[in-house]
């Protein structure tokens, strides 16, 4: 039998995305052998889909049935055991997470070096980059458990949680606890073998405190590091799969299997006690089913407006609908008297900030209409309140203003009065750039006022909200309400058609673009770059592969890898561990100094890790770059099958090599689709499609 260290199993249910998007970043990590997917079952074709991800070193099987996470991942375990390898530690994982693989490193070398230690976790964090309160707990007591089974008693008790252990306290790297959630760890195999593996009884839940209780009952311990960390995304397979009724219930199931079972304080005759979580069972399925029905939803919309917005706020809304219905007719004359048609166009971007779609909008737009370009101002006290800029432009016709968005308060009425003066304003014409902007506008006074609403979609915002099923019912009400809906790529198209139930005929593909005007107008300056020179612009977040960036970098000491702009504050850390004397971190720079940076590389490259974000994503680096006649190597997505004869593509470490290599060593050529992309992607080209259709 051959002998490997580490195999990883991955349980997947109708999520193959996460999946997949999961193994692409892991697939490369020297520290795990195999990686084993276990499909529970799926009713969708996620079997198929992720059987062409098979290869040496991934395997893909399902299960007979789906009989939960403890049934899938034991299948998955003795499949291991079938084969004729045997790996001395198991990794149990979601899909939904990120880990770097000098976690897992550290995670086996603590493993190796402790022979008391059966399971050794990192800690985990939030999407939202806080320490999670669930990173690990106590032992779980009857009275707490019961106690978290109803909203109602929670409140009642004031106490949530109760066996969790402060976190934030921990200052050691090593701490010893009762159990750690199941989302990552590493378990030895000889050890899962002595406790007979997961107990398959319990359907959803609890699995691994029933797992920690027998390893803790037979000598081992459990071990959380404190020094290395992974971020969970929290339940997103569970959550699209499973309705809030049934997940509870299975809950609840799980619960009172583990106090009967395992929990000294329950067994035998004491099982009278069980009766607490029955009870703490029929409450909790009340609530559920009390705030489904139209009596809750009716009277929580009474008590959101009266405690959110008060009085005062909802007197001036239908104050504004009385003004709207009288000044109607006055307004509708002096649009007709007044030729330029007046647009405000909502953004999240600052003016100042480096130029991106929604400026080159608002500059052309300006060539033809009066435009108020409204940003996104966090710090600005008031708000849509004016603000002198000195405009590097000479353009009358544009003005520049912040807005502001309050907190849901008493007082919301502040920016009732603000939005009044939207419509007061007179405005032809308000386009949204993002569905939380209309959260304080009242989109039917605008409908009753004249104004039309469009909604210029950059982004799958969806996926970078606390809570994307809010987001999306807020963007499907605003393309309702929408007169006409821009799209910046095909991918957003289809979202629209085909999740949100919209026709086609509302929607209009605009692709990104260059503006070579605004280079031109810049001093090229000689920025003097480590020869061969590699540049990525942009921001640094989880999309961005640094480990395939790193990984070539370690194997190129001679090539120079230059990464200009922010990074985000989630994973800096993880960055951090990426470093060599040939990867070069400059932070972001100002727009005029790009085409400096750009003329002076010898390629530039876009390593995305494909995901929720980026599949949606036309870059506009690609037009600027392309425009620089510079070869670009770059992960490959659906949306760029348009620059398939101009990009070097690659989709794993081998291929990222061989396509910079090809990219360094090959002079730039400007093919007919090349000459086509560059003179349809000019703003000027781009737009010419959104000015005819707001002027009809």
């Amino acid at each position: 039998m051959i002998k490997h260290k580490n195999a990883i199993i991955i349980l997947n249910y109708n999520d193959y995305k996460t999946v997949i998007e999961y193994i692409s970043q892991i697939k490369n990590y020297k520290s795990i052998d195999k990686i084993l997917i276990v499909d529970n079952c799926s009713t969708d074709e996620s079997y198929k889909i992720l059987l062409k991800y098979k290869s040496n070193k991934i395997e893909v099987i399902k299960t007979n049935k789906n009989k939960g996470y403890a049934y899938g991942n034991n299948f998955g375990i003795h499949y291991l055991e079938n084969s004729k390898e045997y790996y001395e530690y198991i990794t149990i994982s979601n899909p939904d997470v990120l880990i770097d693989e000098l976690t897992i490193k550290e995670l086996l070398s603590y493993l190796d070096k402790n022979d008391n230690i059966a399971i050794a976790s990192p800690t985990m964090y939030t999407n939202n980059g806080q320490r999670s309160i669930l990173a690990a707990w106590k032992e779980r007591k009857l009275d707490s458990d019961v106690t978290d089974s109803c909203e109602w008693l929670a409140k009642l008790h004031k106490k949530t949680h109760v066996e969790c252990y402060n976190i934030n306290k921990f200052k050691n790297n090593i701490f010893y606890v009762d159990c750690v959630p199941g989302s990552f760890f590493i378990i030895k195999h000889d050890v899962l073998k002595k406790v007979n593996y997961f107990d398959e009884k319990t359907f959803l839940y609890y699995e691994e405190d029933i797992l920690c209780k027998k390893i803790k009952n037979i000598g081992y311990k459990v071990a959380l590091l404190n020094n290395v960390k992974y971020i969970h995304y929290e339940s997103t397979s569970i959550n699209k799969n499973i309705k809030s009724l049934r997940k509870f219930i299975i809950f609840q199931k799980s619960k009172r299997y583990y106090h009967k079972i395992y929990n000294e304080e329950c067994k035998g005759i004491k099982n009278y006690k069980l009766i607490k979580i029955d009870l703490a069972t029929l409450l909790g399925i009340i609530d559920i089913v009390y705030k489904k029905s139209h009596l809750y939803k009716y009277i929580s919309t009474i008590n959101r407006h009266i405690k959110y917005e008060g009085l005062i706020s909802i007197i001036i809304k239908y104050i504004t609908y009385i003004s709207i219905i009288l000044l109607t007719p006055f307004k509708r004359i002096i649009r007709l008297l007044i030729r330029k048609k007046k647009i405000c166009y909502f953004s999240l971007i600052p003016w100042k900030w480096i130029k991106q779609r929604p400026q080159f909008v608002a500059l052309k737009l300006a060539e033809e209409f009066k435009v108020d370009y409204r940003y996104f101002d966090s710090k600005t006290k008031k708000p849509i309140e004016f603000i002198k800029i000195n405009n590097s432009f000479q353009n009358k016709s544009l003005k520049i203003r912040p807005y502001y968005l309050h907190k849901r308060n008493k007082k919301s009425h502040k920016v009732r009065w603000n939005y009044l003066k939207l419509i007061l304003f007179n405005y032809d014409i308000l386009i949204f750039t993002q569905a939380t902007q209309i959260d304080f506008i009242l989109i039917r006074a605008l409908k009753l006022n004249g104004t039309k609403i469009l909604y210029d979609c950059m982004d799958n915002y969806s996926e970078w909200d606390k809570n994307p099923i809010e987001y999306e019912k807020k963007e499907i009400y605003l393309i309702s309400k929408a007169n006409h809906v821009f799209v910046s790529s095909n991918h957003l198209m289809s979202k629209i058609i085909n999740n949100y139930g919209f026709k086609k005929d509302k929607i209009t593909l605009i692709r990104n673009g260059y503006d070579s005007t605004l280079f031109n107008n810049y001093d090229l300056i000689n920025i003097k770059l480590k020869k061969p020179s590699i540049t990525y612009i942009g921001t640094i977040d989880s999309w961005f592969d640094i480990e395939i960036v790193y990984s070539y970098a370690l194997k190129h000491k001679d090539i120079y890898f230059n990464i200009i702009g922010p990074i985000n504050k989630k994973i800096i850390n993880i960055i951090n561990n990426y470093k060599l004397n040939n990867i070069i971190f400059y932070g972001p720079i100002e727009h005029h100094l790009v085409p400096s940076y750009i003329l002076n590389s010898d390629i530039m490259i876009m390593p995305f890790r494909i995901n929720n974000i980026i599949e949606y994503v036309d870059p506009v680096k690609i037009y600027e770059y392309l425009y620089f006649k510079k070869n670009i190597v770059s992960s490959y997505w659906q949306e760029l099958d348009q620059f398939k004869d101009i990009l070097y593509f690659y989709n794993n470490n081998n291929e990222f090599e061989l396509a910079i290599n090809k990219a360094l060593n090959t002079p730039f050529k400007e093919t007919k689709n090349y000459k086509k992309i560059i003179n349809d992607s000019k703003w000027d080209n781009r737009l010419k499609e959104y000015i005819r259709l707001i002027k009809k």
